[in-house]
């Protein structure tokens, strides 16, 4: 470390700034430093910076995002509450909001997130209030609220319009999300060419949004029956994907072979990592689902079993996927009800319709 950075021994400041960006900004590492380097970080950040320093206070928020700690997370929340510091709130908000995401307590993060939200206009940081606007994107996507998401969208993009490409190309990424999840392919289409140029003005920044509009472009492309536009896309994509980053783009990948049947890319990819561990980031919401989808498309019934039951969480994006996979798997009619009511009380009527197609697939095949 020290002869990386070029210091005879690097100061808490240093490894505070350097473990929480590196914890907040997932994307900004083209190799990502592993986890035990990270970890080092953090202990020394929080071994040589003063209690209630602002130092601290990012020692405390790199253990909370990088670890999940429920405890720095709640430390550094009562250290902004007493100090008054609304910048730090945010921060302990946002730490609070992935811990209790990753401990299952779905409706605590959305009041953390909340409450973050609330902050916003008070925030020094403009870029602050982008995180927050970002993050919330995902999470109510993640937990199947629409209207939340897209009004959340429609912020962020006001919000990103004075700041860097990188800031707009995380805007459009999440305008892309919205209307793929709604299966809205003609907007996507027409979202196109200003998704282009976004991301030739973001592409010298290390950013995993880049390759992953692309990827959204061509599914939509793909979806439409236009191939020549689909195949031009993905190659564009492929130039933009950071290849430390790739486990980030599976959902897409997958997404992509899903509208071209390609049963045996949908084997290799699905072969490249363990299913049973998709991730259950809310910036990653649809990753379980692209699985479930993969593996009813290769009628691999014991992988459905596998990873459906994880996913059966009420009030998330993934339990009707997890719903239909297993209805796929079973034959059961009871478990395609459940599937399309879901679908249509989070206002997915194409979904419905998939649903639907399948369940007579799986009756006649029987």
């Amino acid at each position: 470390m020290e002869r990386a950075i070029g210091l005879a021994g690097p100061s808490g400041e240093l490894y505070s700034e350097l473990a929480l960006q590196t914890a907040r900004r997932s994307g900004m590492w083209k190799q990502p430093p592993n986890r035990e380097l990270v970890d080092g970080w953090i202990d020394r950040a929080l071994e040589l910076t003063e209690d209630d320093s602002p130092t601290h206070a990012k020692a405390l928020g790199a253990a909370a995002l990088w670890r999940r700690d429920e405890a720095a997370a709640r430390t550094l929340h009562a250290m902004a509450l007493r100090s008054g510091d609304v910048d730090l709130r945010s921060n302990s908000l946002a730490a609070l909001t992935d811990v209790a995401w990753s401990a299952g307590d779905l409706e605590g993060a959305r009041r953390w997130l909340e409450e973050r939200l609330a902050l916003v206009p008070a925030l020094s940081d403009p870029d602050d209030g982008h995180f927050a606007r970002m993050t919330a994107v995902k999470t109510y996507l993640a937990l199947a609220k629409l209207p939340e998401a897209t009004r959340a969208c429609e912020q962020l993009e006001l919000l990103v319009q004075g700041l860097t490409p990188h800031h707009r190309m995380h805007a459009v990424d999440c305008r892309l999300r919205i209307e793929t999840v709604g299966g809205h392919w003609n907007v996507v289409r027409e979202l196109t060419p200003m998704v282009e140029q976004t991301v030739k003005a973001n592409e010298a920044a290390p950013c995993m949004g880049n390759a992953a509009a692309l990827l959204c472009c061509a599914v939509a492309s793909q979806q439409v029956g236009d191939d020549a536009e689909s195949i031009r896309l993905e190659a564009e994509a492929a130039g933009q994907t950071l290849d430390g980053q790739r486990p980030y783009y599976y959902a897409d990948w997958l997404r992509l072979m899903l509208a071209r049947a390609d049963v045996r890319g949908l084997e290799r990819l699905l072969g490249s990592f363990d299913i049973a561990t998709a991730s259950d980031s809310p910036y990653r919401y649809d990753q379980p689902p692209a699985v479930l989808d993969a593996l009813v498309a290769l009628r691999d019934h014991e992988g459905i079993e596998t990873v459906a039951p994880r996913w059966l969480r009420p009030g998330t994006y993934a339990e009707a996927f997890a719903l239909r996979a297993l209805g796929v798997a079973r034959g059961d009619a009871e478990r395609f009800d459940e599937a399309s009511k879901r679908f249509r009380s989070i206002g997915l009527v194409w979904r419905v319709e998939e649903t639907e197609r399948w369940r007579t697939e799986t009756i006649v095949a029987q």
